[in-house]
This record gives structure tokens, C-alpha cells and sequence, in this order.
């Protein structure tokens, strides 16, 4: 008996993989010229917002793949973009202004890395592509003595988008955890305006996203 339990603890051992499904809410930071608040040509002005992801994870030991939708809205600085005109027209008028919210939805997919689990936690780093959706706020400012001297049409643009992203698993038992998750997002959608020289104008939008949320083995021996 000593010897056959000896044997069978020589043989390899069959690869455990995770399959992982997540849930997560926080906010996302707008960062670089998608938050500067100056004027500019790549200014977005752009202010934090709630960010919303849901992911599925695929890992072993050390690798594995991944897939994200993450969606964000970001609050345009109006006080800001007024301030601006402020300055510009030396104090000529009232002006006032009217903006909506920046909103960015993803669809990433990638590949995995992790480090060994210790103590029921997992460190892992995410590092994704895909297509992301960016839409623009409606914008209107008004001066007292011009009337309408800006105005942008709510509208969206697509394009590439890259993502690297850390994430820490704590594993309550062998289904369910809690997780916190960070992350860089950057794209550049381009967006129609028709008093720009080209009626549109392209847009680097650059933002952080850190989450709190829920993740599940879908792979527990009970399944």
C-alpha cells in the first residue's frame, strides 16, 4: 500500500484550469489629454465617471486568456471649458455652456499572466486589444452678446483600443471571491464636427479604471 500511494504521487498531476466569471463597478480617471482643461486641439476636458465591467477568465498555473465589455462615462468639465472662453473673449459677454457625458464602451480580448496563488489570492496581469465605441456629448456654448459661438451634435466614433490591467482575486471558497481591478485604457476615436477644416476631429482618450467586485469559479468539483 505504502509503495502503490508512493507511485500514484509520482505520476503527473492533471492540470487545474479556472473558468472565471466577474462582475465590477467603480470609476474610471480620465488621464493626458483627454482630462486637460485648457484649449487646445486634443483637449477633451473630460471629468471621472462610473466605469462597469464583466469579464470571463480562462487560466492555469501561470496563463491563460481573457475577455472584457467594459463600459465608462466620463462628466465633461463644463466650469472649465466656460473658463476658458472666459479668458479668450476677456470678459466680452456672459457665456454659459451645455455638455452632456463622454461615453466609452469595450470589447477586449487578450492573454493572461499569473503568479502562484498564495493564501487563497491571486495576482494577475491582463493585457488586452480590441474595438471600443466613444461617444461625444452634445455642446453648446452661448454668449450673452454673441449668442451660439460653439456647438457640437451628440455623436460616436470607433476604433482600436489597447488595455493592460492588473487583478487580485480573493478566493472565499472554491466559487466565489471578492476582486479589485485596475487598469490602462487608451483609442482615439474620431468624431464629426462641421466647423472643424475637416468636419471631424480626432480625439485620444486615454483613462484608469479601478474596480471592486465579485468573481466565480465556473469549475468547481460540485459543477
Amino acid at each position: 500500500m505504502v509503495l502503490f500511494m508512493a507511485a500514484a504521487t509520482a505520476l503527473p498531476q492533471k492540470r487545474v484550469w479556472k473558468s472565471v466569471f466577474g462582475a465590477s463597478a467603480g470609476v474610471s480617471i480620465p488621464y493626458k489629454e483627454f482630462a486637460y482643461n485648457t484649449f487646445r486641439y486634443d483637449a477633451g476636458f473630460a471629468c471621472p465617471g462610473p466605469n462597469l465591467e464583466a469579464e470571463y477568465l480562462f487560466y492555469g498555473k501561470f496563463f491563460g486568456l481573457s475577455a472584457t465589455i467594459g463600459y465608462s462615462s466620463f462628466f465633461f468639465n463644463e466650469k472649465a471649458y466656460r473658463n476658458e472662453y472666459d479668458r479668450t473673449l476677456g470678459g466680452y459677454g456672459i457665456n454659459e455652456v451645455s455638455a452632456g457625458n463622454y461615453q466609452l464602451l469595450r470589447f477586449l480580448a487578450g492573454f493572461t499572466l499569473k503568479l502562484p496563488e498564495i493564501k487563497h489570492t491571486e495576482v494577475m496581469f491582463l493585457f488586452h486589444l480590441g474595438f471600443a465605441r466613444s461617444v461625444h456629448p452634445d455642446l453648446q456654448v452661448t454668449n450673452s452678446e454673441l449668442g451660439v459661438i460653439n456647438s457640437i451634435e451628440k455623436n460616436n466614433g470607433g476604433g482600436p483600443v489597447a488595455n493592460a490591467g492588473i487583478k487580485i482575486n480573493y478566493w472565499l471558497n472554491e466559487r466565489y471571491g471578492i476582486s479589485l481591478n485596475g487598469s490602462l485604457s487608451t483609442t482615439t476615436p474620431s468624431f464629426t464636427d462641421n466647423t472643424a477644416p475637416d468636419s471631424y476631429f480626432d480625439l485620444p482618450v486615454y483613462c484608469a479604471g479601478i474596480n471592486v467586485g465579485f468573481v466565480m469559479n465556473l469549475r468547481t468539483p460540485s459543477l
